[in-house]
């Protein structure tokens, strides 16, 4: 290479770091922004994260060795699509499509690939959706956004069975199948295949899971509780603006303590609900008049406003703490 062009080339990474330098603050707030819309859009769409949402914001020194390794031709920091990362790890396969439609939706995407695309019928390899996105124009014109449309953010979604496979090859450095020793090509095309089934199992657990639940008729035959059919019955006794389906744990352990109060089934627990509805939600309003504003996160003051303070399972709690009259068993072993 010439004095001159590794002249050019300095002066260009010198300018590129400035900008860097003068750019991180606004880059941050990118971040805070998607990550907070972005967990709205989960939230709103019941979609499940396995781990908790991943951010980064791309160090200068890894922008620097990028560019030389890939002789990537960027005159300004906009040019870098990837300065800002958000990784998205979802539980099931079938919210994939969802989150796509939703993402194309709402952000402003530069660019779209899934990755398993680029693969053969019988070829295993990393699979992920991967996003270059800005900032829908509408945003820009909020004052608090508006020096954050000339950046760019990769969100990458895929699921923890995919995230395995791709956290996995990253180590061994298998990420193609010509990368693989032939003796153990086998062994990683079934641990490829393995993933992939995880995947399309979970599919098949929601699927009867839903048909279940559709076919639940809570007037029927006395059978035996479990935690599909206890929702289903608090949703039809319970007012809808009192559900919250964010404790994923409650239903669980609220079923194991109505065993331990010896309910005989749902015609029992439905009849014992009903008779105090009434009473519980007379109680919840008081819980939520009762409430100090200055002593409660700002989020909550809408639905005390509103009388509300118990989820379902709360409810069905209260019901049992305040008016069950058999003795409870000891379950604690």
């Amino acid at each position: 290479m010439s004095t001159g062009k590794k002249r050019e080339q300095l002066k260009r990474s010198e300018r590129l770091e400035a900008e860097y330098l003068a750019e991180s603050a606004a880059a941050s707030r990118l971040i805070a922004c998607l990550r907070e819309q972005i967990a709205a859009i989960l939230a709103k769409n019941d979609i499940a994260l396995a781990v908790p949402m991943e951010s980064r914001l791309k160090t200068w020194s890894s922008i620097k060795e990028k560019i030389e390794r890939k002789q990537i031709d960027a005159s300004k920091l906009s040019d870098i699509y990837d300065l800002v990362g958000i990784r998205i790890i979802l539980l099931f396969h079938r919210d994939i499509k969802i989150l796509d439609e939703l993402i194309k939706a709402i952000f402003s995407v530069v660019s779209a690939e899934d990755t398993a695309a680029r693969l053969g019928e019988n070829q295993f390899g990393y699979q992920s959706n991967h996003y270059v996105v800005k900032l829908p124009d509408s945003w820009i014109e909020i004052p608090s956004y508006s020096d954050l449309g000339s950046l760019t953010a990769e969100i990458q979604v895929r699921t923890l069975a995919q995230h395995m496979w791709a956290a996995a090859s990253h180590k061994l450095q298998y990420k193609r199948e010509d990368s693989v020793p032939i003796q153990l090509r086998r062994t990683i095309s079934r641990v490829s295949a393995l993933l992939e089934t995880v995947d399309l199992e979970f599919g098949r657990v929601l699927e009867e899971r839903a048909l279940y639940v559709s076919e639940i008729k809570i007037e029927n035959k006395n059978e035996e509780l479990n935690v599909d059919v206890l929702s289903a019955l608090l949703s039809e006794i319970y007012p809808e603006r009192n559900a919250d389906e964010t404790d994923e744990d409650g239903y669980d352990e609220l079923l194991k303590d109505i065993r331990s109060y010896g309910v005989a089934g749902k015609i029992e627990l439905r009849e014992f609900l009903e008779n105090t509805r009434q009473k519980v939600l007379k109680l919840d309003k008081e819980y939520a008049e009762g409430q100090d504003p200055d002593d409660v996160d700002e989020e909550d003051l809408g639905r005390y406003a509103l009388g509300i303070y118990f989820t379902h399972v709360g409810l069905a709690r209260m019901s049992f703490d305040n008016f069950w009259k058999k003795p409870r068993a000891n379950t604690d072993k």
